[in-house]
């Protein structure tokens, strides 16, 4: 496993003279991408309010807003609670009841939500707060989340929720507009651009869980099996033809964890306790519901309100996961979870 880490000393001292140019100092690189974190989080409450009322709280130390019902887990009794960390699947978009209050209801022991919509494992590297919390539960259930908005040669990590910072250009972009501009300006690169994201991310993984004390649960949840290879032959020949740029990113990235492949998964699953996986598509597509009229939403209400609110727009879920994927989630991991409980 060691052969598939690159050591973050080695990726700043390979990339120091072209992000740094000038300074240097290559304690001040490694300082850099950190003291100037941008603090983006989606607002899923404000887009998703006809659906579902997420209930959100907001922990200690953390400015971001977390799926409810809360709780004060620094006032909670220790080992009352288990704590998941993870993205929107996590979260629970369009969900009533997403898996960890499913598998609170299952085992008994109350769950703190920690998932945040394009949350990479650095999002809580940055917010200490939120792994003292956790590890005043009794496990952690971590989420395999995605590595398109890691660090690379080209893209220093910018808050790790959805955002990079071009070390070219100087500005900070989603990672869709990243991978984009690699595939525009630096296609023969691309292969070297998507092994470094893939083991600073591994290495991301590392440290957070050293720094998680209670015993974790690593969690594949996703309609695609980890192992997937990307056609370079074929972007390249689809580049050429004119394929829209979002259909060549999506090559690059699969479906959701983005960019983690099988063997980064399998590097990251084996430095925690137990693992578990649920690929499952049962009930996706499912109509949007609005909670007020009990009727399908109107999506034609929501094409004038921004790109956040595309998921909207079709009037089904075909992206987040279906409540039934969640109870699908909810009973693989009961048996684990009550095992952890003990």
């Amino acid at each position: 496993m060691a052969g598939m880490l690159l050591d973050r000393r080695a990726l700043l001292a390979s990339i120091g003279a072209a992000a740094f140019a000038g300074t240097g100092d290559l304690a001040q690189a490694a300082a850099a991408p950190k003291t100037a974190m941008r603090r983006w989080y989606p607002d899923y409450q404000a887009r998703d309010i006809d659906i579902v009322d997420y209930q959100e709280f907001r922990v200690r130390g953390c400015d971001a807003r977390f799926r409810g019902p809360g709780f004060d887990p620094f006032a909670a009794k220790r080992g009352s609670f288990f704590t998941c960390l993870g993205a929107a699947q996590t979260y629970g978009c369009f969900s009533g009841r997403p898996f960890p209050a499913r598998l609170a209801d299952r085992i008994g022991v109350r769950a703190l939500n920690l998932g945040i919509g394009g949350a990479g494992p650095g999002f809580y590297l940055i917010n200490p707060s939120l792994i003292d919390a956790a590890n005043r539960g009794r496990f952690v259930i971590l989420q395999a989340m995605a590595a398109r908005h890691e660090a690379n040669s080209r893209y220093a990590a910018d808050g790790y929720v959805e955002y990079v910072r071009d070390r070219v250009r100087g500005d900070s972009v989603d990672s869709g507009t990243a991978w984009a501009r690699l595939i525009a300006e630096d296609f023969d690169n691309l292969p070297k651009y998507v092994a470094e994201t893939r083991q600073t991310w591994l290495e991301t993984m590392r440290e957070l869980v050293s720094a998680i004390k209670v015993p974790i649960l690593f969690f594949w949840f996703s309609t695609r099996a980890p192992d997937y290879t990307i056609d370079w032959d074929g972007l390249r020949a689809a580049k050429a033809q004119g394929a829209p740029v979002p259909k060549l990113v999506n090559a690059l990235f699969a479906h959701v964890p983005q960019m983690v492949d099988g063997p980064t998964a399998r590097a990251a699953a084996a430095l925690c306790q137990v693992e578990a996986s649920c690929r499952s598509t049962r009930g996706s597509g499912g109509v949007l519901v609005n909670r007020h009229t009990g009727l399908p939403i109107d999506p034609k209400a929501y094409r004038d309100r921004g790109i956040e609110y595309q998921p909207l727009l079709s009037g089904r879920n075909h992206y987040y996961p279906s409540d039934e994927m969640h109870e699908d989630a909810a009973a693989i991991l009961e048996p684990l979870a009550r095992g952890l409980s003990t």
